[in-house]
């Protein structure tokens, strides 16, 4: 086999079983646009256990002395290590093993020895282990060296790899995206496929079980709703895209098409293997999971991430397009569907509502996925996880990653009880609201702080570690007998402080672009991305299911926003200003009679 070299841009990644080792699986683009494939065999998973004070030493020796036949994995290393945690440097004991799948059954046989005080790390997937360890960042860059081997994946090559490093590289991957939508209509009290729609570059098509006259060439005819399905999966792997998109795809289409094809003993294969279509929990989601050819839904993004910017309330296709691209889906209700399919008239408008709704859908795809992409960058997450995260998941992957970076402890996620006493927890006070006063106002200016609850959280110190510390009294947070320390940076403010000067030097740089560069775009995009984490941190620290949780650091930083709109209030009064309405980061007012006449 011969020795390859090449760059190549991570989009998805997973791992397998060879024997008991794991092999990460790296799902690539390369520089010429080919797909690739990396297998790593050079990982070894492991996790943490924290001795209690003195008893290190006697730790070690008796993990080193597990039964691994009982355990059946092999203990590969056993090793005292040192990590920050709560903000002091701490002796643990890293236990690395061979099976991933083994990582449980390794700490639940530790995890209640009189020489352990706890333990940590151990529920990090492998594969995003490997992506901590190795700090790739997603749609980010690579260089691989190894020799190329044969796969039944369809990818272009594959490569078995010697090593993979992280590269810094500003030029974006080129990804082939395919966007679907289907229709669906009940007949005899069963739900019937009766046009599936699909859009990419410079290709269009409808496919659909009836004919007429005059019809568009876009649409092909085929025999029934089992053609539909098969034409379909021909398409994608025809088209070889490395993107599959679609609109609430993973609430309607996807489980629609899956149960369809079941029915019809046909396997929904959209991934790059040959195994069909995955359906995963995701908290209150279910979430459609391919293998190398990722599957996104654009309404998860725009559910979780985007919609706290839009102006609508309401989520729907034509709703979201229309305020984002200007344009929206044509109009038909169900019932006409129903009625134009139950009489076959009308056909042509049946079909350009459908073939409409895939292109609007890959306008939206194009605009949104490189929003997407710069959160996989900075947050670490694969496209897949990053599309359909809250911003609390987005937030923690980011600190995970700093974590590793900054040799500190992850903390632990919270258990049941933890997570029952912290949503039990009273609310703590929020913001000011200063009431609008009732009129029409005029000579109006706005004060705006600039970041205020990041800024916040940077110049007071908060960070759960340094919250009422003992090495100094700190700086008294108002309203309150807590102090964050002033002495020793926390883990939190110092990891934020990097995202705001970040976008600083971004916005800085943006202003000498034009808006309609690809650079601009580009950094625009990662200024976005910046923004999202940095003010959804403060809300993170509250949140009850955090691994980084104070409820105090949430409320304190609600307590120096307070304290900060009341002096500002105080000077606008002092200056002649009056207040007509304020709220958290952000007052309104206009001149006094008294200052005008000055």
């Amino acid at each position: 086999m011969s020795i390859l070299k090449e760059n190549l841009s991570v989009i998805d990644a997973d791992y397998s079983l060879v024997g008991n080792r794991a092999v990460i699986r790296l799902y690539c683009k390369n520089e010429k646009g080919e797909s690739v494939l990396v297998f790593d065999p050079n990982f070894d998973p492991y996790f943490y256990v924290m001795p209690k004070k003195g008893k290190a030493s006697q730790l070690k020796k008796k993990v080193e002395d597990l039964d691994e036949k009982k355990l059946e994995t092999k203990i590969l290393k056993v090793e005292v290590v040192e990590r920050f945690w709560t903000g002091e440097k701490t002796e643990l004991i890293k236990v690395t093993i061979d099976n991933p799948r083994k990582i449980k059954d390794v700490r639940d046989a530790v995890k209640d020895w009189r020489e352990v005080e706890e333990t940590y790390e151990y529920d990090v997937s492998t594969y995003k282990r490997y992506l901590i360890d190795k700090r790739i960042e997603p749609t980010g860059w690579v260089e691989v060296e190894g020799s190329e081997t044969k796969t039944s994946y369809q990818v272009d090559k594959a490569i078995e790899a010697k090593y993979v490093k992280a590269i810094e590289k500003e030029k974006e991957a080129k990804m082939n995206v395919l966007v679907f939508d289907t229709e669906w209509v009940e007949e005899e009290g069963k739900s019937k496929l009766i046009m599936l729609s699909v859009a990419s570059d410079n290709f269009k098509k409808v496919l659909t079980t009836h004919s007429w006259g005059k019809k568009p060439s876009y649409v092909e005819i085929v025999k029934d709703e089992k053609e539909i399905i098969e034409k379909f999966l021909e398409m994608v792997k025809e088209k070889d895209p490395d993107i599959v998109c679609g609109y609430n795809s993973d609430g309607f289409d996807v489980p629609k098409l899956k149960d369809r094809a079941t029915e019809l003993k046909i396997s929904l294969k959209l991934g790059r293997d040959n195994t069909p279509v995955h359906v995963v929990r995701r908290g209150r989601i279910s979430s459609a999971k391919t293998k190398g050819r990722i599957h996104i839904d654009l309404f998860n993004f725009i559910d979780h991430i985007l919609s706290a910017s839009l102006k609508g309330e309401v989520l729907t296709l034509d709703e979201v397009a229309q305020e984002l691209l200007g344009i929206g889906k044509k109009e038909m209700k169900y019932k006409e569907m129903v009625e134009i399919w139950s009489k076959k008239e009308q056909m042509e408008r049946l079909a350009e509502y459908s073939m409409h709704d895939s292109v609007l859908t890959l306008k939206l795809a194009e605009f949104i996925l490189p929003q997407i992409f710069a959160l996989c960058k900075l947050t670490g997450q694969l496209p897949f996880d990053c599309s359909r995260y809250t911003y609390s998941q987005l937030v923690e992957a980011y600190y995970m990653r700093k974590a590793f970076v900054d040799d500190a402890l992850i903390p632990n996620r919270p258990k049941t009880d933890e997570l029952e006493q912290r949503r039990m927890a009273p609310v703590y006070k929020g913001a000011i609201v200063v009431e609008p006063k009732k009129g029409i106002h005029s000579d109006i200016l706005v004060f705006d702080f600039l970041s205020l609850y990041p800024t916040i959280i940077v110049t007071h110190n908060i960070s759960p570690e340094t919250f009422n510390c003992k090495c100094c009294k700190g700086e008294r947070v108002p309203e309150t007998n807590w102090h964050f320390c002033t002495k020793k940076k926390g883990f939190i403010p110092k990891n934020l402080e990097k995202l705001i000067k970040a976008r600083q030097e971004i916005k800085k740089k943006m202003k000498s672009m034009k808006k309609d560069s690809d650079e601009y775009r580009r950094l625009d995009n990662m200024q976005y991305a910046l923004k999202i984490i940095a003010n959804a941190s403060y809300g993170y620290m509250a949140f009850f299911s955090a691994r980084w949780f104070k409820r105090e650091c949430g409320a304190a930083t609600a307590a120096w926003g307070r304290f900060y709109i009341k002096k500002v209030i105080e000077m606008t009064k002092k200056f002649g200003f009056n207040v007509i309405y304020g709220d958290t980061d952000s007052l309104f007012v206009n001149l006094s009679e008294v200052y005008l006449q000055k």
